[in-house]
């Protein structure tokens, strides 16, 4: 991760005697004039990043005859089957709008109820929901055996990030084959693939295990405006997901970008470059997504994904109901029944309001500003966030434009998990840090050495230069540079006492942090017989050999308490104004004794940029340091940081300690 000096290194673009790089130019740093390239549908033209008030899709005069005539008698004769529809309630809607704590005895009744309603899929597996239901003590895999035996009626979806499965990190080819095929096993009948870059690449394993399962399955792009996103450039992929056996093409339209005529042009278009049928996934955050479903059937849509009333719109799909009833007595009638909804509806409207204090006030809302910055809501949500844990939510504006920059100097990928928290982190380090790309991520370095994928345009290469020094980025498919993991994988659960089923093994490959816990069993229940009430991030039993948490009094005279809570390695500062209690964890260490004066900032006093977590101080007093060497390495979000110094010099005194726990602008090093 450190590298030969002057080769991995972050550099300080703004040091005497350096020049600055081109990536740095005035216009990228005025704000509004990277990253918003209107989309050319149909055309490869390229238009200037120029963030003007009109974002109606490019060629939209000289298109919207052809739009008017197909609006007519050519599309009623090309249409010959009924719209359908896939719900998302308990999988993307409830993950978006609830952060996915909905347990299983709470789904499986409503599931059952709308197994009658005739979706012709019902996604409720996969994605983040499957980590969530971990932390809060739940079987995915064992709600996934209840919920097929609960819907005999409807298959069962589920989401794949390609060579992630349902992580953020790729896995060997074993791994992606075991798991298909024990999902495929407990109830999974479809199987929507998706990568983050659109990189087919990572999507093969997952298809040819989930077609080897003998599965339906669903190849999906992830929707993106940026100059490098064309209908040449989809008609490509989508073909390219055909050949390799995709049952059906679908349009991912995460952030809610899809206008009406961008999804007609682009509908049409696959529907004359493909032959399979063609779902419509959007989301309702820019409040579009009902109007662009409408343009979909239009053209030639054969699916629609939606979700129950209850847990539809804002940064959910559009509400299931409000779509049978708009297409109903029409020529693209769904067919579906809305008198057997409303039972569900209730039940879903009860369950909403039980979660009530899950529900993202930030997710369950319009926001217009979507369509300003091109960004998901729950991307702009981490952003806030993350400014909110450094007290700079002021800031919020500069951060979401700089993440536009950053996202064009790394080649436009589509704004999705895991890419789009890579990039909120990167942009909140470059606005917060002083000097952009001072601090880089370990997740940027792997990008940008080739270890997500191929992005869809070139990266800038004065910052791959910058970030990796010499290093070539590689060009082989990732997941080429694994061994196989399975069996090594049973070997070290039944080392750790556990029986290596499919399940635990799985678990332990992906979340080994969870894994024991898990393996362990369900939770002992407290002696009123009620689950412990679940928390908005809730931590995984400690284990054993830990220190359990207790619970202290707040001081009496104390307005507001401050604690830490420290989550799979990642730590939070928590303020409770008020009285009550406050849980201080017993084992941690404070990072300096209660009396000892703070060190005092001086001119070469290396500050931590945010509260984290120290994994590695590779340097000791009286080492000698250029500017941009790696003096520590912190961990926060879920990300690995390189904390590199600004001056050069000997080191005179190191404070920070591998495994401490510090605070934003606590002095981890003085370089003299």
């Amino acid at each position: 991760m450190d590298g030969p000096a002057g080769d991995r290194r972050p550099r300080a673009d703004t040091a005497p005697g350096r020049r600055r790089l081109p990536l740095l130019d005035r216009a990228d740093a005025g704000g509004r004039s990277g990253g918003h390239r209107r989309h050319r549908r149909g055309r490869g033209e390229e238009r200037g990043l120029a963030g003007g008030a009109d974002h109606r899709p490019a060629g939209r005069r000289s298109r919207e005859a052809p739009r008017r005539e197909a609006r007519g008698a050519g599309l009623v004769a090309k249409k010959k089957a009924r719209v359908r529809l896939v719900d998302t309630t308990f999988r993307d809607a409830q993950q978006a709008l609830l952060g996915g704590y909905l347990r299983t005895e709470e789904i499986l009744p409503i599931a059952a109820e709308m197994d009658s309603i005739g979706f012709t899929a019902m996604e409720a597996f996969g994605g983040a929901t499957f980590e969530t239901q971990l932390l809060i003590h739940e079987d995915p895999w064992e709600f996934l055996r209840k919920l097929n035996r609960s819907t005999p009626n409807t298959p069962i979806q589920a989401l794949i990030r390609g060579q992630n499965l349902v992580s953020k990190r790729n896995f060997a080819d074993d791994v992606v084959e075991l798991f298909i095929r024990h999902a495929a096993k407990c109830g999974v009948d479809v199987f929507r693939v998706f990568d983050p870059l659109n990189d087919l690449r990572n999507m093969e394993a997952s298809i040819a295990a989930a077609l080897k399962a003998k599965k339906k399955v669903q190849g999906a792009l992830c929707y993106a405006i940026s100059p490098a996103h064309n209908l040449e450039l989809w008609g490509s992929l989508a073909k390219g997901l055909v050949n390799m056996g995709c049952h059906e093409i679908v349009i991912k339209d995460t952030s809610g970008l899809l206008s009406p005529q961008a999804t007609w042009e682009l509908v049409t278009a696959l529907k004359q470059m493909v032959k399979v049928p063609i779902d419509v996934h959007s989301h309702c955050s820019s409040g579009m997504a009902p109007m662009a479903y409408m343009a979909a059937v239009e053209a030639g849509a054969d699916v629609l994904d939606v979700a129950m009333s209850p847990l539809a719109w804002g940064a959910s799909q559009p509400a299931a109901e409000s779509v049978v009833a708009a297409l109903e007595g029409g020529e693209y009638d769904t067919g579906l029944d809305l008198g057997r909804m409303w039972n569900a509806q209730r039940d879903v409207e009860e369950l909403k309001r039980r979660h009530i204090e899950h529900l993202s006030p930030v997710a369950d809302r319009v926001d217009a500003s979507i369509l300003r910055y091109h960004m998901p809501g729950l991307m702009i949500d981490d952003i806030y966030h993350q400014l909110g844990a450094r007290n700079a939510t002021e800031r919020l504006n500069d951060v979401m434009d700089e993440a536009n920059h950053v996202r064009r100097h790394i080649g436009y990928p589509p704004l999705v998990a895991p890419i789009r928290q890579m990039i909120a982190t990167q942009a909140v380090h470059n606005v917060l840090g002083g000097d952009r790309y001072a601090t880089v991520t370990q997740e940027l370095k792997d990008y940008l050495q080739g270890l997500y994928g191929r992005p869809p345009a070139p990266v800038d290469p004065e910052l791959r230069r910058l970030v990796i020094g010499r290093e070539e980025p590689i060009t082989l498919r990732p997941a080429d540079l694994l061994e196989p993991q399975v069996e090594a994988a049973r070997l070290q659960v039944r080392k750790l006492g556990f029986e290596p089923s499919d399940d635990v093994v799985l678990i332990h490959l992906m979340f080994p942090s969870l894994a024991p816990a898990y393996a362990r069993g369900p939770q002992p229940e407290k002696q009123d017989g009620q689950r412990p009430k679940t928390a908005p991030v809730e931590a995984p039993p400690a284990p054993p050999s830990e220190p359990e948490p207790v619970a202290v009094p707040a001081a009496a005279p104390a307005q507001t308490a401050e604690f830490d809570v420290e989550v799979e390695g990642e730590v939070f500062k928590v303020r409770v104004s008020g009285g009550g209690l406050a849980v201080v964890a017993t084992g941690v260490a404070a990072s300096a004794p209660a009396n000892a004066a703070p060190p005092k900032i001086g001119e070469g006093t290396v500050i931590a940029p945010m509260q984290g977590l120290i994994v590695k101080v590779p340097v000791k007093p009286g080492d000698d340091v250029k500017l941009g060497d790696v003096v520590a390495v912190l961990e926060a979000m879920k990300m690995q940081n390189d904390i590199v110094t600004t001056v050069a010099g000997k080191v005179r005194a190191v404070y920070a300690k591998e495994g401490e726990v510090v605070t934003p602008n606590q002095p981890l090093l003085d370089i003299g």
